[in-house]
């Protein structure tokens, strides 16, 4: 999955971004990172599963 999402870029910069975010010490952000990390992967997942 990590090499489908690192194929595109932008997306790769905003899944790293949200990973980062997860390390923040405010619970929102870290919340808000979370569910960022989970959507990406989920549609990472959706795009490799072929819909």
């Amino acid at each position: 999955m990590t090499v489908e999402i690192e194929r595109h870029p932008r997306t790769a910069e905003r899944l790293h971004a949200a990973e980062a975010a997860m390390d923040s010490e405010d619970a929102d952000v870290r919340a808000r990172a979370i569910r960022e990390a989970g959507e990406i992967v989920r549609a990472a997942h959706r795009e490799v599963a072929g819909g």
